[in-house]
This record gives structure tokens, C-alpha cells and sequence, in this order.
């Protein structure tokens, strides 16, 4: 239910993640001035901003004292972020390759004076500044379908569906006189499939349209995922419930693409339930019998490999248990293991990289980890690395309309080409296609030589060779990749074990962490 609340009982959350700029904050201006709140602020319990930050800004600096709200109940701290990011999108009628510069663009090309030259100016805090409150009305839902059936779009009535469900309510649409939608074509249609008989709606009149339509649409800030969201798309960059292996009768599971494909490109998975004879011998004679799974998801790529009595050693900071709840006791004992293992100077033929640069959110944490890949096959080993390349589908279709379900909604981030984040309003998670550009960026610095850098099937498949030794880059990357974070807000707290175990192997001294340097 919308309420007008005082504007000092709600306050902007820490962690949203758009980037206020003084230009379109003006704009947010304008639009309360020449069409008010055309749709509430949302909160939680404590009044802390899901989805309304700028506009509590400016209401405040236009002498508001009063904003409508609508409270979303039982949310904690990750629920809440979650909420923020499908907010930010499914709020705008927007198509899933809508990144926030393609939106910017088009609201800077309109004539946005042209537009409001002749509205009215509304007086802040009058009922005509409030029309979500006090011109709230129920309209027809299956008439208001038929006038505006023609823009439905899967994508959007998806994005419209996850935001109700995770907020348990249903947020207005802005309407003509005439029943064309402005705001919430998705909420429309979420509605009209449900069978519901009306609709709350907000009604505009039709000088109003083109501005109103500018500013709930295309009047968005610029996206900062890396410094508000860093740590959650880091600890939510596990493996998914629906990408399980497949597994036979007796219970083993498929050997994933990036153990096999560089010798078998045109085989499957299902074809290594057990690795053994002539495949055996032709993968040992490939990638020896002594490997490191770093970033080994469930472990069931270790399990398939020790069954052949290859030795793996397996790493992996995010093990997942039903639910896709991290369980952090688990990760940690399967860490030390793998730590306890590198001290004591074992020897790996490979270490392989399988599908983990493909949610690892930012290219720091990807070159991090092929220092570390490059200290564990030190001196003669190699690094095997398969991750989606930019050709992938989900790089391609993203920039295009196609039909998609909700579990795996998807929109382009604008930090890194070919990003993509997905599973919005639960755990969101990054997923890159990379070119051959990045991965020789990645790699190069670590190996002297990159055996093979082949695309097979969409996927890169890299074999790295030589690798080369520095102290410096090994120390900042086992700093960050020993202490990642976990979503009960603490860390791994490995970096000292990690530190010990690799001095020891190496038989080097690292540089210190920079925190002892400074001091």
C-alpha cells in the first residue's frame, strides 16, 4: 500500500548501485516538477531506499517534506540487493540489450524542452504532486490488454513478474486517458496471462505522455557494479543447480567440456562418465597424471578423475549445497586440503581453469588467478584453461529479441565488453564472453608461451606453457584470492596458509602483504 510518509523516515541505501550525475539528476528535477510522483518510493521495513534514490534526493532539495512510499517486508541485507539490481531494471520498459549508455544516448537526443515547454510547473507537496497516491485508480485489465497487446515483450513481462514475486506487491502502471501504456508494459502483461480482473494505474493526460515516457523509461544512472556489488557477484559466481553434470545408473558424473575437449572436440560429456582405457591413456599422454581443479564446482570433474587414479588436487572458495546456499565450512576445508597439498610440493602436470573466467566478475580476478595457475605448474607444467568466448550464444542473442524464462533473464553490463548478468532478484551473477585479445591478456604476462589458443565450438580452449615466475604478482594474487568473500560478510582468511604453503613449494620469500609494507 502507498503511504505519504515523512521524507527523513527513508534513507538511501549503501550499496545501490547507480552513479548520481548532476545532468540527470536535473532531469529527475523536471520531471517531479512538470509530473510529480508518478510512482512510489519503495523501502524496507526501516526505511532504507530499494528503488527511488534519486528521486528522494531531489524531492528533498525541492523542499518536499513528504514522499509516497510502499514498504517491502522480511528482506535481509543480500534479498535486499538482489531487489535493488531487478528494481533498476524492471521498472524501465526496457529490452534486454538496453545498456544504460544506449539509454542515455536516447534520452540525450530528445528534446526534452520541446517536451515540457508547455506543462504546467506542480507545487511540491500538493495532491497534484502526488499522483500515484491521489490519482490511483483500477482500471480493466483485459481492455487495457487489447489497446496495448501489440508491445508485449516476453523479456519485460518476465523482468515485471520476478520484481512482483520478490516484492509481493504490484507496482501501478502509467497510463494515457486512452489506455496506452507508458510505464509497465510487463506488469500489464504479467497481469492479463494471470487473469486478473484489474489493474492499479496511475492516468496521465496525453501532453504529459512523451516526457513521462522519457523519464520512466530512458532516465537512468550509470551502473558502478564494481565498487557496490564487487563481493556479491564474487561469491555468487558458483555453479548453478540447473548446470549439474549429467550422471549414469551407477551415479558418476559427466566429465565437463573443458577436461576433454582439447583432444576430443567432438565428444560429450556423457562419453567420460569413466575415463579409462584408450581415452585414459590418450588424456594422460596429454595432460600427465597429477592436475590441480581450480575452481572445481561441485567436485564432480575431481571425482570423475581420481576413479581413473589421477591424482587431483581441488580448489574451489564457493562450494555449493541444496538450496544454492555457499557453504562456507565445506569451502574452507576443501581449501585447506588443497593448500596443505601445494605445501608439501606436489607436482602438477596441469592446472586446469574449466568454466571458471566465465562468472569470475572482473578481469583483475581472472589475471589474478593465472598467476597463481602459473606458480602451480611452475617450472614444466602447463595451464588448461576453457571459458565462452564472445561468439557464444547468450553474447549474441542478448543484443537481440528472443524469447527467454525468467530463471535465466539476463542484461548487458556496460563495465566489460561481453558481460552479461543474470539470476536477477535472487543471487545475481556475471557471465563474460571473452576474445582472443583478453585471453592472451590474461595469460601472456603469466606464460612465456601459449601452446594453443584454438575456438572450438564457441568456447576458447587454451594450452599455456613455460610458466613464469613473479613473486610480486603471486603475492597480491594469493592476498585476494585467499581472503574472497563470502555472503555472511566475512572472508577466507586463508591468505597466511596460502602465503606459507607457496614460499614453502617454491622454495621463495614472498614480498609482504601491502598493509605490513606500508608500515
Amino acid at each position: 500500500m502507498i503511504k505519504l510518509v515523512p521524507i527523513d523516515a527513508v534513507q538511501a541505501s549503501d550499496y545501490n548501485p547507480r552513479r548520481n550525475d548532476e545532468k540527470r539528476l536535473g532531469l529527475t528535477e523536471l520531471s517531479l516538477r512538470k509530473l510529480g510522483f508518478l510512482l512510489p518510493i519503495y523501502t524496507d521495513e526501516s526505511g532504507e531506499i530499494l528503488s527511488g534514490h534519486q528521486r528522494q534526493i531531489v524531492a528533498r532539495r525541492m523542499g518536499y517534506t513528504e514522499i509516497p512510499v510502499e514498504v517491502v517486508p522480511g528482506k535481509v541485507l543480500a534479498e535486499r540487493k538482489a531487489v535493488n539490481i531487478l528494481f533498476n531494471r524492471a521498472t524501465n520498459d526496457l529490452q534486454k540489450q538496453d545498456t544504460t549508455a544506449i539509454i542515455k544516448k536516447r534520452l540525450y537526443e530528445l528534446d526534452v524542452q520541446a517536451m515540457t515547454a508547455d506543462l504546467p510547473d506542480i507545487e511540491p507537496g500538493t495532491p497534484e504532486s502526488f499522483p500515484c497516491v491521489y490519482a490511483l485508480h483500477r482500471m480493466d485489465t483485459m481492455k487495457l490488454a487489447r489497446i496495448n497487446h501489440r508491445d508485449f515483450d516476453t523479456h519485460t513481462m518476465h523482468l515485471a513478474k520476478a520484481l512482483e514475486r520478490r516484492i509481493g506487491s504490484f507496482m501501478p502502471l502509467v497510463i494515457t486517458k486512452a489506455g496506452k501504456v507508458i510505464n509497465g508494459i510487463g506488469r500489464l502483461q504479467v497481469a492479463a496471462e494471470g487473469k486478473r480482473r484489474v489493474v492499479p494505474c496511475v492516468e496521465i493526460t496525453e501532453d504529459k505522455a512523451p516526457f513521462a515516457s522519457a523519464m520512466l523509461n530512458l532516465l537512468s544512472m550509470d551502473f558502478d557494479m564494481a565498487s557496490t556489488y564487487a563481493d556479491d557477484l564474487r561469491y555468487n559466481s558458483f555453479m548453478r543447480e540447473r548446470n549439474t553434470r549429467e550422471t549414469d545408473a551407477e551415479g558418476n558424473a559427466a566429465l565437463g567440456d573443458g577436461f576433454f575437449k582439447g583432444i576430443y572436440p567432438e565428444n560429450h560429456g556423457r562419453d567420460f562418465f569413466v575415463l579409462e582405457g584408450k581415452p585414459l591413456e590418450k588424456w594422460t599422454a596429454r595432460y600427465g597424471r597429477s592436475i590441480v581443479d581450480f575452481g572445481a564446482g561441485k567436485l564432480s570433474n575431481t571425482r570423475t578423475l581420481r576413479k581413473a587414479d589421477i591424482f587431483v588436487s581441488a580448489f574451489e572458495p564457493y562450494f555449493v549445497t541444496a538450496g544454492e546456499k555457499v557453504h562456507k565450512g565445506k569451502s574452507l576445508e576443501i581449501t585447506r586440503r588443497f593448500l596443505e597439498e601445494v605445501g608439501a610440493g606436489t607436482k602438477y602436470s596441469s592446472v586446469f581453469i574449466s568454466s571458471v573466467f566465465n562468472s569470475v566478475p572482473f578481469m583483475a580476478d581472472r589475471k589474478h588467478i593465472a598467476v597463481i595457475a602459473a606458480a602451480l605448474c611452475y617450472p614444466d607444467g602447463m595451464a588448461v584453461c576453457w571459458c565462452q568466448s564472445s561468439e557464444a550464444p547468450q553474447f549474441k542473442l542478448t543484443k537481440t529479441k528472443y524469447l527467454t524464462a525468467e530463471k535465466v533473464l539476463t542484461f548487458d553490463l556496460d563495465y566489460e565488453p561481453n558481460t552479461v548478468l543474470g539470476d536477477l532478484g535472487d543471487k545475481p551473477k556475471v557471465q563474460k564472453g571473452h576474445t582472443e585479445e583478453e585471453m592472451r591478456e590474461i595469460f601472456a604476462p603469466c606464460f612465456e608461451h601459449l601452446r594453443r589458443i584454438e575456438l572450438i565450438h564457441k568456447f576458447w580452449y587454451v594450452e599455456a606453457e613455460r610458466p613464469v615466475l613473479d613473486p610480486a604478482a603471486l603475492a597480491a594474487a594469493l592476498d585476494f584470492e585467499f581472503e574472497l568473500p563470502y555472503p555472511d560478510g566475512t572472508r577466507m582468511g586463508l591468505s597466511r596458509m596460502a602465503r606459507d604453503a607457496f614460499e614453502h613449494r617454491l622454495g621463495i620469500k614472498l614480498p609482504p602483504p601491502e598493509k605490513e609494507a606500508s608500515v
